[in-house]
């Protein structure tokens, strides 16, 4: 009997094997895909932000703009350009700065945080909230846009990002990170 079974139960074992072997990549990446979903949420910009309690100082713009991500000295999520370019705008909105703050939030992580259908997601549903922010503070969505994609490596980032779109709902939790 153990000669007619040898072979049978060799061949499930190892299929049984190689199937374990070829999950565990899938497995990585659904872990790794859900801790950036995770982070991407829980991302919100701060009254400090606001205030200019933690403003950056003015970035080299070569070495700013020698990368997608640029420079983030007082690292919360928005490029120091941006972050600057806004307060000297608005200087006397803290609605509007608020706003157009957690939109750039938004789409800086396009540019940063997008590496699959999963994180685009996540991204997309933060951006969703940030615009109805914007549309409720009556700020300027283009004039935010200009500022973070202001380069042709930038551009070809947020490209790159799109490949990823898929279908989502709606943002959940209040529009605005700060009113």
């Amino acid at each position: 009997m153990w000669q007619v079974m040898r072979w049978p139960l060799l061949v499930v074992g190892t299929a049984y094997i190689a199937l374990i072997i070829y999950r565990i990549p899938a497995v990585g990446e659904k872990q790794k895909t859900a801790e950036a979903v995770a982070y991407i949420r829980a991302q919100k910009i701060t009254l400090d932000d606001v205030e200019a309690t933690n403003l950056p100082p003015a970035p080299d713009p070569l070495k700013n703009n020698a990368t997608v991500a640029g420079i983030d000295a007082n690292h919360n999520g928005i490029r120091d350009d941006v972050e600057l370019a806004i307060f000297k705008e608005y200087p006397n909105s803290p609605k509007i700065r608020a706003a157009e703050l957690q939109y750039a939030l938004t789409e800086q992580m396009f540019l940063t945080k997008v590496y699959n259908a999963g994180t685009w997601k996540a991204v997309a549903e933060e951006a969703a909230r940030a615009q109805l922010c914007i549309i409720d503070t009556k700020a300027n969505r283009k004039e935010v846009e200009n500022l973070i994609f202001n380069t042709q490596s930038r551009n070809d980032a947020r490209e790159k990002a799109y490949q990823f779109t898929t279908s989502y709902g709606p943002a959940s939790g209040e529009p605005c990170d700060i009113l």
